[in-house]
């Protein structure tokens, strides 16, 4: 019982924690919109400056870019600002790119995933999804904010597959990828497939990965074992990887150990 109240009272002082800092948040929150040539259609998305920001200020950030953004920067924004309080991470502008709506359907599988399947109709257009991150949204970022030009991706579920899809098609246009229990299994497996037939290859990939599941059997249904045992094998000289099943999760709540593990993993040795 003693060791139950201490539970309850440390996820209570969390909670309040990243309450509060999320208040303290609310008047360094930008929202805006592009329109994107690629797409053919404007695109929300959300930025979230650290506390320090200064804009006539020499100073540059690191950008972690959040895939899902309406409802996903709510976990990676908080525990970014607390880790960062804390002089564990360096502070870094967030970019939470929302997901499109069009008479009220999500284009998120047509975005996110990589090839189309009968499964979802809209799959499949990953690839367009990559060029107006690459061509369209980051460059507008950069012209506006001042950052660093290094930049971390973070998906969860079918976000976490685009973040190593595009790692793989797209090698260096991130520093670094996490995928918060990401989607493998999609389409027989695709991405891990692509895996092993491209790292090889990936000679100049210089990135870190990082990739958080559940124990047991969904590590191994959501397709991550798999991709683990190719990483093991054919992972490049330069791509720092980590693969973590966690305990006693959901599909939901890995999200945010992913974030202070992910975030941790990419600033292994900062100091501020």
């Amino acid at each position: 019982m003693q060791d139950l109240k201490k539970r309850i009272s440390f996820f209570t002082i969390t909670l309040l924690c990243i309450f509060n800092t999320a208040i303290a948040q609310s008047k360094y929150k930008i929202q805006d919109s592009i329109f994107s040539k690629t797409l053919n259609e404007y695109r929300d998305y959300r930025v979230i400056l650290p506390a320090d920001y200064y804009p006539k200020s020499d100073k540059k950030y690191d950008v972690i870019y959040v895939l899902d953004g309406e409802t996903v920067v709510n976990a990676v924004s908080p525990i970014h600002r607390l880790t960062s309080d804390w002089q564990a991470i360096p502070r870094c502008i967030i970019v939470g790119i929302d997901n499109k709506f069009i008479d009220g359907e999500v284009m998120r599988d047509r975005d996110l995933l990589p090839t189309p399947d009968k499964r979802s109709p809209l799959s499949g257009g990953a690839d367009n999804y990559i060029k107006f991150i690459k061509e369209e949204l980051m460059p507008h970022i950069n012209k506006i904010y001042a950052t660093s030009k290094r930049n971390t991706l973070f998906g969860h579920s079918h976000g976490g597959t685009f973040a190593i899809y595009s790692m793989l098609k797209a090698p260096n246009l991130f520093s670094a990828y996490i995928a918060a229990d990401p989607s493998l299994w999609w389409d027989e497996r695709y991405v891990t497939k692509l895996a092993k037939e491209t790292l090889p290859n990936l000679l100049n990939l210089d990135a870190k990965l990082f990739i958080s599941g559940r124990e047991g059997r969904p590590y191994r249904g959501m397709g991550i074992e798999a991709l683990e045992n190719v990483l093991k094998e054919d992972s490049p000289n330069n791509l720092y990887w980590k693969s973590v099943a966690y305990e006693n999760e959901t599909h939901i709540t890995v999200l945010l150990k992913a974030v202070y593990d992910g975030l941790k993993f990419v600033y292994p040795n900062f100091k501020k």
